[in-house]
């Protein structure tokens, strides 16, 4: 069998699989009931699935693609694809419920600080990774004390998570990205008078976002 085709067998239920958890996770559990597809109950039953579930389901896959045609079908291609559906999962909780969940962020956090040794793309190593992910914490925990809601604890466990997985000084490219990125959309709402300097919004996937461009362009 063709290794594509195998891989759309096998990466298919991963989107099933994260469609599950964003819809767990917020009802306090930590993996859902049941595995099913939004395409298949939409195409074959006509039962109307909302958006977000036709987008993650087929979304997952095509990032492990994205990953294993960057990287190859190798443990670098799989890290990284393991990465990026984290940040995937972590964009649509965040978004839908405004919670960045330690259910995913602190299995992820452990995954990738274990990894980073047996990682030798890693700008700066271990070390480097480690470090910048403690850092990245420590900065934007401090961001979430002052800011008083402007940003959550759960952007800081997301930032030590890309700080681990991009290493240093790529980690601070990511960081930085996220960060012009939501700036650039603040600077949007407010000159098109849609909000203020008080608005709040999810900060998560613009984050999430740095992490995935500089996890792809690296």
């Amino acid at each position: 069998m063709p290794f594509w085709t195998l891989f759309w067998i096998l990466a298919w239920p991963l989107g099933m699989l994260a469609n599950g958890l964003a819809d767990a996770l917020p009802a306090r559990r930590v993996l859902p009931h049941r595995l099913r597809s939004a395409w298949i109950a939409w195409i074959r039953f006509g039962r109307r699935p909302r958006a977000r579930e036709l987008a993650l389901e087929a979304g997952v896959p095509l990032l492990w693609a994205l990953a294993l045609g960057r990287f190859g079908p190798s443990p670098r291609g799989i890290l990284c694809a393991l990465y990026l559906t984290t940040l995937a999962l972590v964009v649509v909780t965040d978004l839908e419920h405004r919670r960045i969940y330690d259910a995913v962020m602190l299995p992820a956090i452990a995954l990738a600080a274990l990894a980073a040794p047996v990682s030798p793309w890693l700008e700066g190593g271990a070390i480097g990774a480690w470090g910048m992910g403690v850092g990245a914490f420590i900065f934007f925990f401090g961001l979430a004390v002052l800011s008083r809601g402007g940003i959550g604890g759960g952007d800081a466990t997301l930032a030590a998570f890309i700080g681990l997985i991009t290493g240093f000084p790529q980690g601070l490219r990511a960081l930085s990205w996220g960060v012009l990125l939501a700036g650039a959309f603040s600077l949007g709402l407010l000159l098109s008078r849609r909000g203020t300097l008080k608005t709040a919004f999810p900060y998560g996937p613009f984050l999430a976002l740095g992490g995935t461009l500089a996890l792809l362009g690296s």
